[in-house]
């Protein structure tokens, strides 16, 4: 339990820098700059994966290689912000969310078949080792193409003039989006207490078999995929709150689901789960108009950094839980986390609905909040 805890929060604080790195790096170079600086890093991680056996180095190439996501992030609002109207961000983001997805589901599965191949020709430890070489080197290659065609096709477009150190960035932020950030901050708490933990709850209190739970998984991603495209054409229609509010509905019904529900209906809880992804892309275009262009890298990135360092203990006080009472300890409390994180979103949500009534804004595109 404190491994997977130690884990999740190490994994956290990392991300929470990579975040607010990657939003300075964007907002001085650029998108097209700054993806390149992110994609030499990654490749520089793959090189050093191929070329040298110290495990040390091996836990550096590690962090090069996972760290291009949460780098890269602001990237994806700045171009999305800079090219799209408010009403469209929604849809925009839903297929980037597919996008990101679709490799997280592909990607392992042809790991494995290769993993296996190699493991069967020439036995377990060196089939390992020639197998994960053999992938890290596509990877390697899959990294230039994607530079390469960064370089060719993506247009450059100038860095907006920076305004202000991060401390005057924050200052910046609407107050709406500040309560924003503290509803999602509650909300990850619901989602981090249990995440690194549920396969252990399947496995060892439900018994499931890794088959099993590897279908469960793929189920979750698969609802998740399903929801993207119609909610965003449906954030076109009727704006972007109720979906965001729907999310956070989910995150705080997972946890409850999964130690209520019974055996034969355990796939109920994991549906539950792939619907919390409903509101991202709203989410993530309601945080994009919300900021000003002068600000939207650094801004990404230090909304997503507050989280990632806001959220990075919950796992280990996930892992005091269970020690302490068990699942039964550790869900419910996630749970209540849930409907906090419900309560703080719905309460300013009220706020702002007035505030459009009041001045005549436009439900879902003008005053964002």
């Amino acid at each position: 339990l404190w491994s997977i805890g130690i884990y999740a929060f190490l994994l956290n604080l990392f991300q929470g820098f990579c975040y607010i790195g990657g939003g300075q790096v964007t907002g001085r170079l650029g998108d097209r700059g700054s993806l390149i600086v992110f994609g030499l890093l990654t490749l520089v991680g793959y090189v050093l994966f191929l070329t040298v056996s110290h495990p040390w180095a091996t836990v550096l190439a590690c962090l090069l290689i996972l760290g291009w996501e949460s780098l890269s992030m602001p990237v994806t609002f700045t171009a999305v912000g800079s090219t799209l109207t408010p009403e469209r961000r929604g849809m925009a983001f839903a297929i980037q969310s597919i996008q990101k997805r679709l490799p997280k589901i592909f990607g392992p599965a042809c790991a494995g078949f290769v993993l296996g191949y190699f493991i069967r020709e020439f036995g377990t430890d060196e089939g390992r080792l020639i197998g994960m070489h053999v992938l890290v080197a596509v990877a390697l290659c899959l990294g230039l193409t994607s530079m390469a065609v960064q370089w060719r096709f993506m247009p450059h477009r100038p860095a907006p003039k920076q305004q202000g150190n991060t401390w005057r960035v924050l200052q910046q932020f609407p107050r709406d989006l500040r309560r924003l950030l503290l509803a999602d901050i509650l909300t990850r708490w619901c989602d981090w207490l249990v995440r690194e933990f549920v396969v252990v709850y399947l496995a060892i209190e439900r018994g499931l078999t890794d088959p099993q739970i590897a279908g469960l998984i793929a189920l979750q991603h698969t609802v998740a995929l399903l929801t993207y495209l119609p909610v965003g054409r449906m954030t076109q229609a009727v704006g972007l709150q109720p979906f965001i509010g729907l999310t956070f509905v989910f995150f705080a019904l997972f946890p409850l689901t999964l130690i209520l529900i019974p055996d034969g209906w355990i796939w109920l809880a994991f549906v539950v789960y792939g619907l919390r992804e409903i509101g991202e892309p709203a989410r993530k275009a309601l945080i994009t108009t919300s900021l000003p262009e002068s600000i939207r890298a650094r801004g990404v990135g230090l909304y997503w950094g507050i989280r990632g360092f806001g959220i990075c203990s919950a796992a280990l006080v996930g892992a005091l839980l269970w020690q302490s009472g068990g699942p039964t300890l550790l869900f419910p409390t996630a749970f209540a986390f849930g409907v906090t994180g419900i309560a703080v979103y719905y309460g300013f949500y009220r706020g702002s609905a007035h505030s459009e009534s009041v001045h005549g804004g436009d439900h879902g595109v003008g005053n964002p909040l």
